[in-house]
């Protein structure tokens, strides 16, 4: 599965990354305007979250 961020200026979903296997601390830009969109770590805490409501929603929707 691929995931795209939205870059919350621009909505490009191209984002610079500082090396080729990234580090929870490494800083992630937007390739377009280069807009901080945070840690690694911390895109990959929101997105295991994201994940976590969508596949709760789903459970919920198959016990009705």
């Amino acid at each position: 599965m691929q995931i795209e961020v939205p870059c919350p200026k621009c909505r490009n979903t191209r984002m610079k990354f500082p090396r080729p296997q990234p580090i929870d601390s490494d800083i992630i830009t937007c390739f377009s305007c280069n807009f901080e969109l945070g840690t690694y770590g911390s895109i990959k805490a929101k997105m295991v979250a994201m994940l976590n409501r969508v596949a709760a929603a789903e459970q919920q929707q198959k016990k009705h």
